[in-house]
């Protein structure tokens, strides 16, 4: 099966392949186009690089309107660059029982699906980008037909966009990776639901084959490749000395990354990704979890334990037959 990362346009239901997603982001405000792109509804300045913002409203035909705070951007990478997709809001990652096609269908709109259910796949987001023109009767009657975005003074979502660019248009070295905002992938471990910040998640697949190296610390559960590259798998139940509980058959692989390390992580299976203010997690109570404190960024209200990927990728321990850059 495929993670899809589901989100909405306009009452339609959409989704697009999370191998195939950065991360999810508040709407900013936007700066204007320097030429035409087909859907083309501006730039945005995500830490000194200028990414193309791409609206799905007028990608899929529907009608145009002005970008609210309740808006969001999904930075995806069809390519080696990054683009960003404006929707109306994320509603979490699924997995699909769909069986996308290899390639571009072409008795069907460029590089997108319809599913029975009347949901819209991107499954090649490179072929819909560069398609033509949708056509209005390709998509399931139920435009217009989802919630009504809130009221929001034009003064005030005007700030707030322009605060939110503010944020991600500083170098990552100064913002220190963080923004007003956090999005943070959640998935299930052990019997309890844990979340990490999408900006240090570089991808998730179905574990298929790992290896066992002798010699290693006992939280390595042993190697695998992805694309090529060899990467660690690290069990946190070892890592952490969390209660075993077995594995699923769902077993998946978060693969983590600083830029500098890389390794994975292994998780029962994913829950959900969605935007969170970074002012809103809670202290841990050192007594509902083993986990150390400084690997832990807090608890969000629904009990779910926010992991500091920063803090797990730094640690010295983590570095095993490997080299920093």
């Amino acid at each position: 099966m495929t993670h899809l990362l589901s989100f909405t346009v306009e009452g339609l239901t959409c989704a697009l392949p999370l191998a195939e997603t950065r991360q999810v982001v508040g709407m900013v405000e936007l700066q204007p186009e320097t030429g035409k792109r087909r859907g083309g509804a501006g730039t945005m300045n995500l830490h000194g690089r200028a990414v193309p913002v791409y609206s799905l409203r007028r990608l899929l035909g529907l009608a145009d309107r002005q970008p609210l705070p309740t808006d969001v951007l999904i930075i995806a990478h069809p390519t080696r660059e990054c683009v960003a997709l404006w929707a109306d809001g994320v509603r979490g990652v699924q997995e699909s029982p769909v069986e996308l096609p290899p390639e571009t269908d072409a008795t069907s709109p460029p590089g997108m699906l319809l599913t029975e259910e009347e949901e819209i796949i991107i499954y090649d987001l490179g072929a819909f980008l560069a398609a033509e023109e949708t056509a209005q009767h390709s998509l399931p009657g139920t435009a217009g037909t989802g919630e009504e975005a809130p009221p929001y003074d034009d003064g005030k979502g005007d700030e707030i966009l322009a605060e939110r660019a503010r944020a991600f248009a500083r170098p990552e070295e100064e913002a220190g990776g963080e923004t007003p905002f956090s999005e943070l992938l959640t998935f299930r471990l052990a019997d309890r639901e844990y979340a990490i910040k999408t900006q240090y998640i570089r991808e998730v697949f179905i574990m298929h084959e790992i290896t066992p190296v002798p010699g290693v610390p006992d939280f390595v559960a042993g190697i695998c490749a992805v694309r090529g590259e060899i990467i660690s798998v690290v069990d946190l139940r070892a890592l952490f000395s969390i209660p075993k509980h077995g594995l699923t058959d769902l077993n998946r692989v978060i693969v983590l990354s600083d830029g500098t390390v890389t390794f994975g992580i292994l998780a029962d299976y994913i829950t959900d990704i969605y935007i969170r203010p970074t002012d809103q997690f809670s202290p841990v109570e050192p007594e509902t979890t083993p986990i150390e404190q400084r690997y832990l960024l807090g608890v969000t209200d629904e009990s779910v334990l926010v992991l500091d990927a920063a803090a797990i990728l730094g640690d010295p321990a983590m570095v095993v037959g490997q080299t920093r850059k």
